[in-house]
C-alpha cells in the first residue's frame, strides 16, 4: 500500500519472497502423488540455491493464490475502519483511519483490486479463475 498520510512510521518489511511459476508443469492428479512430486520440487530448489534454507520455507502449490491482508492498523493492531470509497482502475480506494482514535491516528488508503470473479447459488459459486475461464496476471509491487 505504501500510501500512508503517517510520515512517522518506521515499520518495514522484512520477508523476502522469490515466486517461481512454472506454466504446463505435469502435476500429478492423485493427492499422493501431487504432495510427493511437489515436496520433491521443493528439496530440488534447497539443493539447487545451495545456501541455508530451512525446507519448511519453501512451499510449493498447484493453482493461482492469492495476497491478503487482514483490517488491522499497521500502526496498533486495532480494526481499520474503511471511508467513502471511489473507483479506480481495476477497483477501488477507500479512505482507512483506525478505530483506537485518538490513541491512534493512523491514517491511510485502502486499495482494492478485482481478483476473481464468482459466479451461481450462494452455497456454490463457481470461480472464474479456477474454472479457467479468467487468467489472473501477477505484479510486483
Amino acid at each position: 500500500m505504501g500510501d500512508s498520510t503517517d510520515s512517522d512510521s518506521t515499520e518495514t518489511t522484512t520477508e523476502e519472497r522469490v515466486t517461481i511459476t512454472l506454466t504446463d508443469y505435469p502435476v500429478p492428479v492423485a493427492e499422493d502423488d501431487r504432495e510427493t512430486g511437489l515436496e520433491a520440487l521443493e528439496d530440488a530448489i534447497s539443493q539447487l540455491l545451495d545456501v541455508n534454507i530451512a525446507p519448511a520455507d519453501i512451499t510449493a502449490r498447484v493453482g493461482h493464490h492469492y495476497v491478503q491482508i487482514g483490517d488491522d492498523c499497521p500502526r496498533c493492531g486495532g480494526t481499520l475502519e474503511l471511508r467513502e470509497y471511489t473507483y479506480c482502475d481495476n477497483g477501488a480506494v477507500a479512505e482507512a483511519n483506525c478505530a483506537h482514535a485518538p490513541d491512534c491516528e493512523w491514517r491511510g488508503r485502502a486499495i482494492y483490486r478485482m481478483i476473481d470473479l464468482e459466479s451461481g447459488p450462494v452455497s456454490d459459486v463457481e470461480s472464474a479463475v479456477a474454472s479457467g475461464d479468467m487468467t489472473p496476471s501477477y505484479y510486483p509491487y
